[in-house]
């Protein structure tokens, strides 16, 4: 998984939901926060990184080794 969202550090803003521009994020009506869906679509741009007030996303970029 390249994409963990820390729970206990997210506080459901929703910055990441909204910021994300391939949709990588759903929304969880009882958690009141953010899950990981579409973890293929994601292009590693960092928005949801650098817009998260709490840091609670942690993005580990995949190693291409040729």
């Amino acid at each position: 998984m390249y994409i963990k969202i820390d729970m206990a550090t997210c506080d459901g803003c929703k910055i990441c939901y909204n910021v994300c521009p391939q949709d990588v994020f759903t929304w969880n009506e009882e958690t009141k926060k953010p899950k990981v869906s579409y973890e293929e679509e994601c292009w590693f741009c960092g928005i949801c990184w650098m817009d998260c007030p709490e840091r609670g996303i942690n993005i580990t970029y995949p190693v291409s080794i040729s």
